[in-house]
This record gives C-alpha cells, structure tokens and sequence, in this order.
C-alpha cells in the first residue's frame, strides 16, 4: 500500500523521521504552511492535485486539522482520512493500517487508544527488561533486593519509594498488609519511616523482616538516627534515608557498601534557606561522606511545602544541583508539597511528577498518609511512566498512552441534544416519585474491603438490624434487586457478587430496594440503578 502523509513545515523533520522508522512504501508532503492546524481541507484540496497524488492508495491528513477531510478525497479520488495529533504516534499508525478503522472527522489518535497504551508499556518494558545494557550505555545505581534489582539513573523511570509512616507503631501484620499493597500499587522500593524523637532501634529488624517476608522489593529505612541506621544496616537494608553531618561520620562504617541519601541539612537538622546555599551543603555533605568511604550516595536538596516555607526555592536548588552535578542520583520528596496541600492527588502528583523530571530527578519519595493522599503511590508510578516516556520522545506528557485522568476526559464527547426530535411527538414532564415503600425482601448496604480489594453487599432482612447474609467480590457484575429473594441463599461467585432471587413487594405498590452509603439510604430502581 503506497501511503502520502500530509504535514507542514515546522512538523517536516519529525514527521519524516517517524514514517522511516517503519517499514513500507511511504511519502511525506510538505504543504506551504508553517503549522500543521492551519491547513484546511480545502487549502489541502487545491494543493494535492489529481495528478501530484496518482499512484497513492491512501492520504493521512494530520490529526490536529479541523473539520472533514472529505474534500481531500473528492479532489483527488485518493481514500483520505485523519492521521494521529502527534508524529510520535506515526510509526504505530503505519503498522496499524488494515487493522484500525480510521475517520475523516476524528483523528487517529483517538481510535487506536489500546494499541497506543500498548506500545507504551512495551516501550517501557524494553527498557527494563535490558537494564543491564542500558546502564552500560548510560550509567546509573544499582539498588538490589531479595532477588529483586531496581537500576536507577536517568535512562529508566523514575524510581517510586513508598513510605510505610509510622512503622513502629504498627504490628507485623499490618506492616506486611502495606507492603503487599504498596507492591500491587507499582512501588519500587518499600521505605519503613521510624519516628522523629524517638529511637526504636530495638525495633528495627522485627519491621524490616516484616516487609521482606511479604515482598522481594528492595527495602530503605528513613530515619537520621545512628542506632536505628545502625540496626537497619544489620538487618540488611538495601536503602538508608538519610545521612547528613550530623550522623554520618558515626555511621559511616556501617553503611559504606549500602546506597544512602545524604542532605544538605547541617548538625543541629537545619537546612540552608538560599538554593545556592544549600546546594552548597549539600555538595560539602556528599564530598564528606565519599571521604568517609561511602561511594553509593543519592543526593537530596529537599522538597518544602508550597508558599511557606516555598516550594520554588528548594525547586530552584534541585535545577542548580543538577546543573553542577551531572552524575549523583537525585531524590524528590512529593510528599512534602502533596500532603500539604488541600487538592486532589492525581493533578498535584502528576505536576510534581514532570517538575521532577525536569529537574533531573532519579527517585520519587510518597508517603500517602492522609486518606487524601490515597492512591498516590499508584498516581506517581503512573505518572513517572509518563514523564519517563515524554522525556524519551521528546513531546509533552500527554498523549502517551498513558495518563492520570481520573474524573475528566481529554475530549468531550456527549452527543448535544438536538431539539428537532421533539417536533411532533408528545412531551410528557416528569414528575417526582415522593413515595418509598421498601422491599419486603429487605435492602443492602454496600461496602468495600480495600485491603483484600473485594466489593461486600450486606442483605438486611426487612426490618432487621443485623446483616442475614454477606456476598463478596471483586467485580461489581450482579443485578442486586434482581438477584434475592427473602430467604434466599446467597454466596459470593468467581465473578463478583452472585446469587439468585428477587425480593417481591406487597400490597400492590412497586417494590423498590434501597443501597446505604453512608449519607442515607438511596433508593434502587429495578435495575438496581440509583
């Protein structure tokens, strides 16, 4: 198939460079307009005369042109359709034809969303699964585990360390929960925080086999106390957070074969307030630790909380750090400007994610304490696969085949309602159900066990108290009005909720079930639909 791309000329060189990197019988032309948006279907139409395009079987107009690309294909009698926003995306597209349907009104971006999120995570997994070549070719710090090598520098993803707050004051049990969860979660490294104040030295080995026993991730202790550094290098910690110089000439000797994190922070923990200052700490705090033999050093200028103390001061320090040291790992504490502040994580994540990047950053530091910051272990791997790809194909981070979208689509996409379908046809108003008259079969309560990740459906006979039945899942399949009767026994499937039965109302009135959420009870159609 002989394949013309249609494109201008800022976009020339890339567009060119992507359609060689596949394989087949491709052309670029390049229309006299210096952006690719600003090229009409009609300008298009005049330009790509008849005889120009003869021979072609297909024409990809780019995918940032407004409008239908029909009048392409009337003048030239070539099938003409939409290609992809970004040239990035080309080579997949040029693979991809005769197995996605394309549009002459939609670009192609949008129809061949799985493929594109398919080639990113192997994009992603190619770098992985090679690592030992790539730290070759491009260097880089080895962090290991039981079993379990995590190759960090600036050719991979940024590396995500989750923080099990306030270990010594959880159980075994627990300890183990989070670490499982922060596994499944896409966390690299598991850190166990020890308690500012207070040394728990004695605790240290009993927390760290906790977490080894439940993962095979590399584990890192965060804590500036020498006895619990101490304890946790002899429990064989593959990561000690932090040194600075107020500790680590005492213990120097216990950490000289392990990765450690050095601040710019001085005896009394004060931090430097200028970024030149600080970065000035900080390079004297790692010279001082490479003399005490410690080779394995990550550097940390610290993240501060957004407008006090200001989180574009220690942003400035991290770019300054960078620019005069090339080689030393670097670590981002997100945490401190994203448990700080009231806004949802997903966006604050992602932002800090790419502000990291930008800056050079090699470790990305979550804690997720407060229930607002839920999720942000997972929001941050994502988000690091984003920036890591972005950064390697030269684009914004968007458009990757990944994303943090998580209430919002990038494109709207509700048909507007057209008034012209009520011309002729009755309009009914509708009016309020105010009446509520419960199932005899009774009514559920929904809840979900986040932990072991099931979806729970507890029946309430009608007029009872106490539960009469549990079903539980991990998907929510199962029409729950439709799926009991009273009595009725009930179990949970393979498959999520399941069951058999429905509950059947009296005295003529329309049974109706009711789903408790906390807020109230809100009544359940038959569909079982609020």
């Amino acid at each position: 198939m002989r394949v013309l791309v249609v494109t201008g000329r800022l976009a020339e060189e890339s567009v060119k460079r992507y359609a060689a990197e596949v394989e087949g019988d491709f052309d670029v032309v390049v229309l006299p307009i210096s952006v690719a948006a600003f090229i009409t279907p009609k300008y298009a139409a005049d330009a790509l005369n008849a005889p120009s395009v003869k021979g072609y079987d297909l024409i990809l107009m780019p995918g940032t042109v407004q409008g239908d690309v029909s009048p392409v294909e009337s003048a030239t009698g070539v099938p003409t359709f939409k290609g992809p926003i970004h040239a990035a995306d080309l080579p997949l597209l040029l693979d991809l034809l005769g197995r996605v349907e394309l549009s002459k009104t939609t670009p192609a971006s949008e129809l061949m969303g799985e493929a594109v999120k398919r080639r990113a995570m192997a994009e992603i997994e190619e770098v992985e699964r090679d690592w030992r070549e790539v730290m070759k070719a491009h260097g880089g710090l080895i962090i290991s585990g039981e079993g379990h090598e995590v190759p960090v520098g600036r050719a991979f993803p940024m590396r995500v360390i989750a923080e099990i707050v306030n270990a010594p004051l959880l159980d075994a049990d627990a300890i183990r929960r989070r670490a499982r969860y922060y596994e499944a979660e896409g966390a690299d490294i598991i850190d166990v925080g020890m308690l500012a104040g207070r040394s728990m030295p004695e605790k240290v080995g009993t927390i760290v086999e906790a977490v080894r026993s439940s993962t095979t991730l590399p584990i890192s202790i965060d804590t500036l106390e020498p006895s619990e550094i101490e304890a946790a290098a002899d429990a064989g910690v593959d990561l000690v957070l932090s040194l600075d110089s107020s500790n680590m000439e005492e213990v120097a000797d216990a950490v000289s074969d392990i990765p450690v994190v050095v601040l710019p922070s001085n005896g009394e923990g004060e931090l430097p307030r200028g970024a030149a200052e600080r970065v000035a700490a900080l390079r004297w705090n790692i010279e001082r630790a490479r003399e005490l033999g410690i080779e394995k050093v990550i550097a940390d200028p610290v993240l501060e909380p957004a407008i006090q103390p200001g989180l574009m001061g220690s942003l400035m320090a991290y770019r300054l750090f960078r620019q005069v040291d090339e080689e030393t790992p670097m670590l981002f504490g997100l945490g401190n400007v994203a448990e700080l502040i009231d806004a949802d994580s997903p966006g604050v994540n992602g932002l800090l994610a790419a502000l990291a990047c930008e800056v050079g950053a090699d470790l990305l530091f979550v804690p997720e304490y407060s229930p607002k910051a839920r999720g942000s272990v997972r929001e941050t791997a994502a988000a690091s696969r984003m920036m890591f790809l972005a950064r390697r194909r030269g684009t914004a981070p968007k458009d990757l085949g990944i994303d943090l979208l998580v209430l919002k689509e990038k494109r709207w996409k509700e048909e507007p309602y057209d008034r012209r379908i009520e011309d002729g046809i009755e309009i009914v108003e509708g009016e309020g159900d105010e009446a509520f008259t419960t199932d005899r079969a009774g009514w559920f309560e929904i809840k979900i066990d986040r932990e072991r990740r099931l979806i729970s459906a507890l029946h309430f006979p009608r007029g009872e108290k106490e539960a009469g039945c549990d079903r539980q899942g991990q998907r929510g399949e199962g029409d729950l009005s439709d799926n009991h009767r009273e009595g009725a026994r009930l179990k949970a499937g393979p498959r999520g909720l399941s069951g058999e039965g429905a509950g059947e109302g009296g005295d003529g009135a329309t049974p109706r079930q009711g789903v408790r959420t906390g807020r109230g009870t809100v009544p359940l159609s038959r569909s079982g639909r609020a």
